[in-house]
């Protein structure tokens, strides 16, 4: 982890001895203005404010960073003597937490791990869904791979959604997703407890892992419970009709059935993958073929499994 601490031009020696230590790359600047640029030409993992920055004019960094569309999103975190917690000097600035310095090295440590993994998950996080995105997916199916752990991992996509999307504005589009998230997560939280994740790849797209010995059940109950749902978002008249007029990729206009869902599924079984990108690739080859059926189907890929 690499941190950087912005500090008055006499930063505490004791206070950057104490902290040094706890991080693989750890930079002391000084003078607040000064300091920005040379984060942003190379942004560390972690902001470390010290109190006497806070005291004098903390608000106006702080924001310097939280305006910032890029790295808005690095974790600030403020260094407090025991003495300086009830000062209200720094508790209306917008930082992310803030440590101690009279604690113990384990405990700032401690603290230290926990505020940066809650900024990378925070970060990974889909805005609208609030499921894991798409580099906690990846991280999650390499892990399991490499344990080789027989899974099943599910890409799944909403087929006609973009047309419906198109024709019932964003709004209507955003609670299809977010009932989509809800019946996924339902029904793997129902069937199976271990080695499961349910994320948001962005868009319509999703992903599910679970117990190859679950599948099959899983596929099969959030189809069921999609098809069953999924018509409350259309129209009476939309739904009399079969679908909804809307123009396709080509600029014509032409029928959109009721949405459906496809659901392309590869199997983890005897190591078979060593890298996430073989799964992803072979379930998009299944995802191609399913997309251009009628109604929701799933398909299981067997290919190159010993029976």
């Amino acid at each position: 982890m690499r941190a950087v601490l912005i500090g008055e031009k006499c930063v505490d020696e004791v206070l950057v001895a104490l902290m040094a230590p706890l991080f693989e790359s750890f930079q002391v600047l000084t003078g607040a203005q000064e300091s920005i640029p040379l984060i942003y030409m190379d942004p560390p993992d972690i902001i470390l404010i010290d109190a006497s920055i806070l005291q004098n004019r903390g608000a106006k960094v702080v924001q310097e960073f939280r305006s910032n569309t890029i790295f808005g999103h690095l974790p600030i975190v403020a260094l407090i003597g025991r003495d300086e917690l009830e000062s209200e000097s720094w508790q209306d600035t917008t930082i992310d937490d803030y440590i101690v310095t009279d604690e113990s090295e384990l405990v700032m440590r401690s603290r230290l791990e926990f505020i940066a993994k809650r900024a990378v998950r925070d970060l990974d996080t889909n805005p609208l869904t609030r499921l894991p995105g798409n580099e906690s997916i990846i991280r999650y199916i390499q892990t399991m791979i490499d344990q080789g752990s027989e899974i099943a991992v599910a890409w799944v996509d909403i087929d006609n959604f973009k047309p419906f999307n198109d024709c019932y504005g964003f709004s209507r589009g955003d609670e299809v997703l977010m009932a989509t998230a809800r019946i996924i997560t339902n029904a793997v939280k129902e069937i199976s407890q271990d080695n499961t994740l349910v994320g948001h790849i962005g868009g319509d797209d999703f992903v599910f892992i679970c117990p190859k010995k679950c599948i099959r059940t899983l596929c099969e109950e959030i189809i069921s419970r999609f098809d069953m749902v999924i018509r409350n978002f259309y129209n009476e008249e939309d739904l009399e009709l079969g679908g909804i007029r809307s123009s396709s990729r080509d600029g014509s206009f032409r029928m959109f059935s009721v949405m459906t869902i496809s659901i392309a599924v590869v199997l983890n079984e005897g190591g078979r993958y060593s890298h996430y990108g073989q799964a992803s690739q072979d379930a998009t080859d299944i995802k191609k073929y399913i997309k251009g059926l009628d109604g929701s189907n799933y398909m299981i890929d067997r290919r190159g499994i010993k029976r």
